[in-house]
C-alpha cells in the first residue's frame, strides 16, 4: 500500500488510491504518478477509472502532511501539482470515471469533479474543508457551481463542511446512487455505453467540452463545426455510421 495502483483491464486503466489506513490520502508525489497514468495511455485503454482502496474512502484528498511541512513559499509548487494532475484527469482523451466508495475531500472532491462521469453509493461525503485550514480551495472548485448553483458552491466552500450524496444526486453531479456491491457494476455498466463508440469521436467531444467552457458562444459553435468536419473525414466514422445504419435495418 501506498502509491496509487496502475492497472489494465479489458481496455480500462484503474487507478487506485491505495492508503486505506489514512482514507488514502494523497502526497504530491502521487499526483505526478496519476498524471503520467492518465496521459500515458495507449490505443489499447478505452476508459480511465479513478478509485479508492477500502471500504471508508475515495480519497482524504492532499494528507494534512504536505501543508504542515511546508515552507510558506511552496504554496505554488504544491497547487501546481494538484492543477497539473486534476487538469490531466479532465483532458484525458478517453472517458474518465470516478468510482466513489467513501469519503471525497478536497483534492480528491476536485479530481472527481474533473472525471466525465460519477458512480458513488448513498453512504459516500463530499465536501472542500480546505478554508478550515485557512487556505482557499481552488482549481477545478472553479466548476462546482455549474453543478450546484452558485450559492450552495459558496455554502460547500465557505463552510468546509461534508455533505452527503443526496444533496447533489438531483443537481445532476452524481450519474449513478448505487449500494455499495454495486459500484463495480454500475460503473462497467455505464463505461460499456461510452466506449462503445469511436475513440475519435470520444476524443473530439471531450475537446469540445473544453472548448464550450473556456469561450464563448459563437467561438465555441465555430470550433465545433471544424472539429465536426475533421473527424467526419476518419475511417472510422464512415464504418461508426455503416454499422449504425445495418443496425437499424435489422430492428
Amino acid at each position: 500500500m501506498g502509491q496509487p495502483l496502475i492497472t489494465d483491464e479489458n481496455g480500462i486503466r484503474w487507478i487506485t488510491l491505495d492508503r486505506p489506513e489514512i482514507r488514502n490520502a494523497l502526497y504530491t508525489e502521487d499526483l505526478t504518478r496519476i498524471t503520467a497514468a492518465v496521459t500515458g495511455i495507449g490505443d489499447s485503454v478505452r476508459a480511465i477509472v479513478l478509485t479508492g482502496s477500502g471500504e471508508r474512502a475515495f480519497s482524504a484528498g492532499m494528507h494534512i502532511d504536505t501543508f504542515a511541512r511546508a515552507a510558506p513559499d511552496d504554496g505554488r509548487a504544491i497547487i501546481s501539482s494538484v492543477r497539473d494532475c486534476i487538469g490531466a484527469i479532465r483532458r484525458a482523451l478517453v472517458p474518465t470515471v470516478a468510482m466513489i466508495n467513501g469519503y471525497c475531500i478536497g483534492a480528491a472532491f476536485e479530481m472527481a469533479l474533473a472525471c466525465d462521469l460519477r458512480v458513488a453509493h448513498p453512504g459516500v461525503r463530499f465536501g472542500l474543508p480546505e478554508v478550515r485550514l485557512g487556505i482557499p480551495s481552488a482549481v477545478e472548485a472553479a466548476l462546482l457551481h455549474q453543478y450546484v448553483g452558485l450559492s450552495k458552491a459558496r455554502e460547500i466552500i465557505l463552510t468546509g463542511n461534508l455533505y452527503p450524496v443526496s444533496e447533489f444526486a438531483a443537481q445532476g453531479l452524481i450519474n449513478r446512487t448505487v449500494e455499495p456491491a454495486r459500484l463495480r457494476a454500475a460503473t462497467l455498466e455505464l463505461l460499456g455505453q461510452v466506449t462503445a463508440c469511436t475513440r475519435e469521436v470520444i476524443a473530439a467531444q471531450k475537446g469540445l467540452f473544453e472548448t464550450w467552457l473556456n469561450h464563448g458562444l459563437q467561438q465555441s459553435i465555430d470550433t465545433s463545426v471544424d472539429v465536426f468536419a475533421d473527424v467526419f473525414r476518419a475511417p472510422a466514422t464512415s464504418a461508426a455510421i455503416a454499422h449504425y445504419q445495418q443496425a437499424r435495418s435489422r430492428r
